[in-house]
C-alpha cells in the first residue's frame, strides 16, 4: 500500500500481492519526494505471525535504501511485529536484527562500483559481481559487528528470551 501526501509518502510492504514489491517503488518515490516513511512488515504469506524476515525483498528493501542515500534520513523506516503463535519479544528482535542485517548487507556491497558498470552498460560484468556477492561471508561479518556493539551474536540471544518468559511472562496470563 502506497499512501501520499503533498510531501510524505507512506509504504507498507505487508499489503502488496507476491508479483509487486516495495523494493521497486523505493528510488523512483525519492526522485520526487524528499522523504519516504517505510512500514517493514511480514511476508503476506504468513497468517498470523508478524515477523520481519531476512529474506529476499527484505534485502532487497534495504539494498534501494542504501543505494539511494536514504539512510541520511530520506528514510523514516518503522518495524512491525506481532505475535500469534510465537513468543512477542522474540519477534520482535528478530525482526529488528533482521532488517539490521539486511542493511549492513546493502552497505558491505560494492554499490559505487556496481552503479559505474550500469552507467557503462557493462550488464554482464554486472551481473556476475552481483552473484558473487551473494556467497560473500556474510554471517562472519555479522557476528563481528554484534561483537563490537557489545550485543549477543546469532544463537546467543535467544536463551535470555526464553529466560524472560520463564520468569516474567508468565506471571502476566
Amino acid at each position: 500500500m502506497v499512501v501520499v501526501t503533498a510531501s510524505t509518502v507512506l509504504m507498507d510492504n505487508g499489503h502488496y500481492h507476491p508479483t509487486e514489491v516495495v523494493s521497486d517503488k523505493i528510488p523512483a518515490l525519492l526522485t520526487f519526494f524528499p522523504e519516504i516513511a517505510l512500514h517493514v512488515t511480514w511476508p503476506i504469506r504468513w497468517d498470523s505471525d508478524h515477523v520481519v524476515l531476512f529474506d529476499d525483498e527484505t534485502r532487497e528493501i534495504a539494498r534501494e535504501i542504501v543505494r539511494c542515500g536514504g539512510l541520511n534520513g530520506r528514510v523514516n523506516i518503522a518495524l512491525d511485529y506481532f505475535d500469534a503463535s510465537i513468543n512477542r519479544i522474540s519477534a520482535w528482535v528478530a525482526g529488528y536484527r533482521n532488517l539490521q542485517k539486511a542493511l549492513l548487507f546493502a552497505l558491505l556491497q560494492p554499490n559505487e562500483e556496481m552503479k559505474t558498470l550500469q552507467d557503462k552498460g557493462a550488464f554482464s560484468k554486472l551481473m556476475v559481481m552481483q552473484e558473487e556477492m551473494k556467497t560473500m561471508p556474510f554471517g562472519e561479518i555479522w557476528d563481528e559487528y554484534c561483537r563490537r556493539c557489545s550485543k549477543p551474536a546469532d544463537r546467543e540471544w535467544f536463551p535470555a528470551v526464553e529466560e524472560y518468559e520463564r520468569k516474567v511472562l508468565v506471571n502476566r496470563e
